[in-house]
């Protein structure tokens, strides 16, 4: 068994991160370069960091774990936009493996396994959450009611009954990012009804059933990361990808599994988040052009 990482839980908080215009064009060169221009697609300078530092963290962890240079990553995506690491090559140690991103208010985050599907997802607080300066946030009731037909009756129930305001916003960021890691997961993009999916948590892990079956072959996880910031994490089987090009169910390497052998891969013990800074994404050898062009190396 190869000691390489395979299995990560990467965080990067960027709430303190203002780049400069040398430090920007400095890691945007680090990427290929049909992955720059979706950066500077965005027109604000919070969501193309947001984006940016998604597509660094991507490379940084196919290099982790595949044990490749960060430049010689080749990154596609299926039709519904599901990233993956298209790198022809033998990986005994973590055969299919697999990555889920995600940004939103303060943090960037980055799941990975090594056998199982993966899906992530990070919910802000609405504070958190973008407005014009000086705008409150919306109230809750409004904000709520935006989001009425993307949870079940029992879901809106686990959310009115859980508390204060703050605790009731809490479980809505459980549940919306439990939804979401699930159909990133599967990589079916923004066509699928999020209330054909309910969830019932207990403790930090949940369980889902999809149009009132039990979805077999899946594990859930909770984490909270700071400033009011929740992280869901999916693992799930190997049918449940949605991938109409094929490319990225190609890139598997083990699709049968031996009695418990996949048990074991969906209940493997869950690892916390690591805290990571930007410039812990570039590469070694380019740290010291990293540091000349403003960049902060911890």
């Amino acid at each position: 068994m190869s000691p390489t990482p395979a299995r990560l839980r990467w965080a990067v908080a960027l709430g303190a991160w203002e780049p400069s215009a040398p430090e920007f064009a400095f890691l945007l060169g680090l990427l290929a370069e049909e992955e720059r221009a979706p950066v500077l697609r965005f027109r604000q300078e919070a969501d193309q960091r947001r984006a940016l530092v998604s597509r660094l963290m991507q490379r940084a962890a196919a290099a982790a774990a595949l044990g490749l240079p960060a430049a010689g990553v080749v990154v596609r995506r299926t039709r519904g936009s599901k990233p993956y690491a298209a790198n022809q090559l033998d990986k005994p140690h973590a055969p299919n493996w697999n990555y889920s991103v995600s940004h939103e208010g303060e943090y960037v985050i980055l799941a990975a396994e090594p056998v199982c599907i993966c899906g992530c997802d990070v919910a802000a607080p609405r504070t958190a959450r973008p407005r014009r300066p000086g705008q409150p946030p919306e109230p809750l009731e409004a904000f709520f009611r935006s989001f009425e037909q993307q949870f079940t009756a029992r879901e809106w129930e686990s959310i009115r009954f859980a508390g204060s305001e703050a605790e009731q916003e809490g479980m809505f960021r459980k549940l919306w990012s439990l939804k979401e890691a699930f159909v990133k997961a599967t990589g079916e993009g923004l066509g699928f009804e999020l209330g054909l999916i309910e969830f019932q948590l207990d403790g930090s892990t949940a369980s889902a059933s999809v149009r009132g079956e039990p979805a077999e072959g899946w594990a859930f996880h909770l984490h909270e990361l700071g400033q009011g910031h929740w992280v869901a994490v999916a693992r799930a089987p190997l049918s449940a990808v949605v991938d109409a090009w094929g490319g990225f169910k190609a890139t598997f390497q083990k699709t049968a599994f031996a009695p418990g052998e996949w048990q074991e891969q969906l209940h493997a013990p869950e690892p916390p988040f690591t805290m990571l800074s930007v410039g812990d994404l570039v590469p070694q050898d380019q740290r010291a052009a990293y540091a000349a062009a403003g960049g902060e190396l911890l």
